[in-house]
């Protein structure tokens, strides 16, 4: 009988030690084969902690759970120890042997041998920003549902206004619906409360939209939905007066830099920041606005996300691999299998939508380029590569200074041209063939 023999690891992070967290238990281990339960109370994570420096453990790696990790990993970092944040795709236990225990003490052994990988966290204000931006999308979103409602309660009414303005809960549309909650049924009244652009464009149309079959119950609806909305709009008010606290700390001490470029303007869910544009400027200490579909309201989105220390990334392919938009390549033999598009970068489905909005821009390089790759391939893929440029040139803005600049669809379309033309140059060489040029 053979004897069966340990596996070791080679050490990397010497002095270290795993948590598995859950919502009522944490589990710990510091020697890869025990573990130790702690309740999740304030006190009991002191506990944790003091056994930990008992133990003379300098650095923690954890699973990113839920939020239940935030408050350990606060306490942790004010203790002095290091902490190593993972994704739990990253550290899984095989299959159908899984527990706490058994988790904590695998994520010990991975991480001292230097096998998982760091999440990023940003320190300070700049966590506090990207905490404040989700909550701001979340608003967003929950406000999109009342939104949704108010066009359903119009619908009921046969009040066509989706169909003729873009969005009903633009200044047109808010000042309309209010007015037909308060009471007015006149078509030409409510008009001429719209914008001027509107009632020289679509003064008809939107006549015809405002004659109604109007109801109480539908007009009740509509009402609270209304107020819902509005409550909603208030509190992205509060969140915006405390994200401009956060960014004029952020600017404290920082140069000043001067704008070299036309300020985008902000079409959807402008913040309302005082010196949004000037406050950005100084942060990053380079004008991004020079990218391609970047506005103000991107850069907030990416300073929250992303930072501005990309030092972190040794060269732009890191970081677009660390957006979860590098280009899939999965084999096995002469197979190339297709995978699923993962979509869990946050900073990634940022440049995913500004690519989104550049896809039918008829001036803009990148735009070309989009709508290249999506007559050979999928729609998702080439939006995913437009983004992947967009990612590229960012990290050249801030690690390397590196301004983009703009040569347009036609010296695209000019630089395609010379890439097929050297490509069938070559191979007219390699069959001993010469090309003729017919327009001469």
């Amino acid at each position: 009988m053979s004897m069966s023999k340990l596996i070791v690891f080679e050490q990397q992070n010497a002095q270290a030690a795993a948590i598995d967290i859950g919502a009522q238990k944490i589990f710990v281990s510091w020697d890869g084969i025990n573990a130790h339960g702690y309740s999740t109370f304030t006190v009991d994570y002191q506990h944790c902690i003091a056994d930990l420096k008992k133990q003379k453990i300098k650095c923690v790696c954890m699973e990113a759970t839920g939020v239940y990790w935030i408050s350990l990993y606060e306490m942790l970092e004010d203790a002095g120890i290091a902490v190593c944040l993972v994704n739990p795709k990253e550290v899984k236990q095989v299959k159908g042997r899984k527990t706490d225990v058994k988790d904590c003490c695998w994520m010990q052994k991975v991480f001292s041998a230097g096998l998982v990988r760091q999440s990023y966290i940003p320190s300070g204000k700049l966590k506090e920003l990207r905490m404040l931006m989700r909550e701001r999308e979340d608003i967003i979103g929950m406000g999109t549902t009342y939104v949704n409602k108010m066009q359903k309660a119009l619908e009921l009414m046969n009040i066509k206004l989706t169909e003729v303005i873009s969005q009903i809960h633009g200044a047109s549309g808010i000042k309309m619906i209010e007015a037909i909650i308060n009471g007015e049924r006149d078509s030409e009244k409510l008009l001429a409360l719209c914008h001027q652009k509107l009632k020289e464009n679509k003064a008809e149309q939107l006549l015809k939209a405002l004659e109604g079959n109007y109801n109480e119950t539908w007009l009740f609806l509509l009402e609270q939905n209304f107020k819902m909305y509005q409550l909603h709009q208030q509190h992205l008010s509060t969140l915006d007066k405390k994200i401009e606290e956060v960014l004029d700390e952020l600017q404290k001490g920082r140069q000043t830099v001067k704008s070299s470029y036309r300020i985008k303007p902000i079409r959807h869910h402008k913040p309302a920041i005082q010196d949004l544009h000037q406050k950005l400027l100084n942060i990053y200490g380079v004008e991004a606005n020079c990218l391609p579909g970047i506005t103000d309201y991107s850069l907030l989105r990416l300073l929250g996300e992303v930072g501005v220390d990309m030092k972190r990334f040794p060269t732009a392919k890191h970081f677009v691999s660390w957006c979860q938009l590098a280009p899939s390549h999965n084999q096995s033999g002469t197979l190339n299998r297709r995978l699923r598009l993962r979509n869990g970068s946050k900073a990634g489905q940022i440049f995913r939508e500004i690519a989104q909005g550049l896809i039918n821009s008829k001036q803009l390089a990148i735009g070309a380029f989009i709508r290249r790759i999506r007559g050979r391939k999928d729609s998702r893929i080439a939006i995913k590569a437009g983004a992947r440029k967009l990612a590229i040139n960012f990290y050249n803005l801030l690690t390397k200074g590196k301004a983009y600049v703009e040569t347009g669809v036609a010296m695209y379309a000019y630089h395609l041209q010379e890439q097929e033309r050297a490509y069938l140059d070559k191979l007219a060489k390699k069959h001993g063939l010469q090309l003729v040029n017919l327009n001469t």
